[in-house]
């Protein structure tokens, strides 16, 4: 069976979750598989990762492209420290990536490689219907013989954001296309009020075709909020973008305000002159914060 083939198909894993799977129809389950997410910081590679982990998957890695100079995210110019942030309150560890868009396709691959000599073998993506997108991760990962999985793919526009919402995972957006949104959209929280909004402005209210990009602040699967600070907001290349920092806080038992300190994220080191790993030796530290109410 091809797999423009598969792409139609519809299964039902293990756990009773419908995965839309680019790989072959056997990995339709990740019980207990190492899974690395495709993360950009926003609702959808969060739900996905969410809905895999549901699924059964073991969270191993997050992987994140950044920009050249590797201090923003690639398509929601988060700040590596906003990245670092989500990854110590998911408690895992992170890989960035730094490349221009014109080689972004061969670091990408050159990170699945890195990767997969680990033992993963099996991506997280969280796109929902764009079959160009889809076809890229398909192509990316079978460069790796990687098994792509699709958590949100072809799935209904407000389920999705019903199943992100009612989960309680929070988010603000922060990046809006200049030629389909105004600039009120920044820093507003992705709540129903906002959903319905975004619908009258004609979008897509999940914003598959890049109409919006969100951080995501809080949920089920992370040990503490981000308290966000909203900065200026900056324009290029037909966007713009909010800048946001994190909150600082005041220091215990004095009147000290420093920033918040999210403890050591640990994985083993990379080969890649053009990866970038936080590693040490042990189980990640967290610190201000609260009990994971989701097992991993």
């Amino acid at each position: 069976m091809s797999v423009s083939h598969i792409s139609t198909i519809c299964k039902r894993n293990c756990a009773g979750i419908v995965f839309f799977d680019a790989g072959t129809v056997n990995r339709m389950c990740l019980q207990d598989k190492k899974i690395f997410s495709s993360w950009s910081g926003g609702k959808d590679s969060c739900l996905a990762l969410y809905k895999a982990m549901q699924s059964g998957g073991r969270a191993v890695y997050l992987l994140t492209m950044m920009t050249e100079q590797g201090q923003r995210s690639r398509s929601h110019g988060l700040h590596r420290s906003i990245i670092e942030a989500q990854a110590a309150a998911l408690s895992l560890p992170f890989m960035v990536f730094s490349a221009s868009w014109d080689a972004y396709e061969e670091h990408f691959v050159s990170a699945l490689g890195e990767l997969k000599d680990f033992g993963i073998t099996d991506g997280i993506f969280g796109d929902i219907d764009l079959e160009p997108h889809r076809e890229w991760v398909e192509k990316v990962c079978a460069r790796q013989n990687m098994a792509p999985h699709l958590p949100l793919w072809q799935q209904e526009r407000r389920t999705l954001l019903a199943d992100f919402i009612n989960a309680g995972f929070a988010a603000i957006i922060v990046a809006v296309n200049n030629d389909r949104l105004d600039n009120a959209f920044l820093g507003r929280t992705l709540d129903w009020q906002t959903i319905d909004d975004l619908e009258k402005a004609g979008v897509d209210a999940c914003g598959e075709e890049g109409e919006y990009h969100t951080v995501v602040t809080d949920g089920p699967i992370f040990s503490q909020p981000l308290i966000l600070q909203h900065g200026d907001v900056i324009s290029h290349d037909g966007y713009s973008f909010l800048n946001v920092t994190l909150t600082p806080i005041p220091a215990c038992g004095n009147n000290e305000i420093s920033t918040p300190q999210w403890g050591t994220l640990f994985s083993p080191p990379l080969r890649g002159i053009n990866s970038d790993f936080e590693h040490e030796s042990s189980a990640p530290v967290l610190r201000f914060g609260r009990q994971i109410n989701f097992h991993r």
